[in-house]
């Protein structure tokens, strides 16, 4: 498995557990606060998920039991920036051609990449005129090299073989 793979399987991944988490901190936080604290943990079960992650249950149990309820809020909004600023690591991708590329050609090539890897990837295009023709695109440890200059390269190796 490559890297950029990896990447786009662990923020599916990242984005199911803090989302399950976001969610239930704010259901938390409109049901239950001004809630009296002792009533607070027999509250919990009719009001999150069945599949809430259990560390989010137990800070309001502990919130409840230390009379700082209030405070979930407070606390949802904190998580809630920290999930955004999460969510902002980008993956990069760099693609090289051999002339420059309009606007709407970059635009195309980044809605694909978007489209394979998520909205989180950031794009830099460079030109490098050695590649005669074609795109090479980096994404993590992968490389697709799809120039004339690669093409040739690989025909004249295949007749110098035979």
């Amino acid at each position: 498995m490559s890297t950029s793979e990896a990447q786009v399987i662990a923020r599916a991944l990242y984005d199911a557990l803090v989302g399950g988490a976001l969610q239930a901190l704010r259901t938390a936080s409109v049901s239950l606060n001004g809630a009296n604290p002792e009533r607070v943990e027999e509250r919990l079960d009719a009001i999150l998920a069945p599949h809430t992650p259990r560390e989010v249950r137990n800070l309001i149990v502990a919130l409840a039991r230390e009379q700082r309820i209030g405070n979930i809020g407070a606390i949802t909004q904190a998580f809630e920036q920290l999930a955004q600023a999460g969510s902002a690591r980008r993956i990069s991708a760099e693609i090289t051609s051999a002339v420059a590329l309009d606007a709407s050609q970059q635009e195309k090539i980044t809605a694909d990449l978007r489209a394979r890897y998520g909205e989180g990837i950031e794009t830099t295009f460079d030109v490098d005129e050695s590649l005669i023709g074609g795109l090479v695109i980096r994404v993590g440890d992968q490389v697709l090299d799809n120039s004339l200059r690669t093409r040739l390269s690989a025909i004249q190796r295949n007749m110098m073989s035979s």
